[in-house]
């Protein structure tokens, strides 16, 4: 069974998150997805659940678009993530740019969308 993945993204990029879990719905495949959306990111009740989501997962993807780089509850949770000692990887999610990277995510983890990859990286985490 793969590993479930929890998915950091920035409100603006909703649609690729959205996009990426129905791609998965579509290619019948196991890939289990998690988000928590964010409403205020510096409520504490957020953090707490986004600490017990991440915990739950054995990874995250963050989804890197034109402001991702920007992003303080991005930053927080490719921390946290970092904290729990999970995997993590980056997605370009705009095939024609490359956007800047938020701090705490290594470039070398990061790549552009395929779906194909995107699983190949996720079957990693074991």
């Amino acid at each position: 069974m793969p590993p479930r993945a929890f998915i950091s993204f920035e409100m603006e990029d909703r649609w690729a998150r959205d996009f990426l879990v129905q791609q998965a719905k579509d290619k019948r495949n196991d890939i289990e997805f998690v988000d928590y959306s964010v409403q205020n990111p510096w409520d504490s009740s957020w953090k707490t659940q986004c600490k017990e989501r991440i915990g739950r997962t054995r990874g995250t993807i963050v989804l890197i678009g034109a402001t991702t780089y920007a992003s303080e509850a991005v930053k927080w949770e490719i921390a946290e993530t970092a904290r729990q000692g999970h995997y993590m990887f980056g997605v370009q999610i705009n095939s024609n740019k490359t956007h800047p990277l938020p701090i705490g995510l290594p470039s070398q983890n990061v790549i552009r969308w395929d779906f194909e990859q995107i699983t190949k990286w996720l079957t990693t985490w074991v």
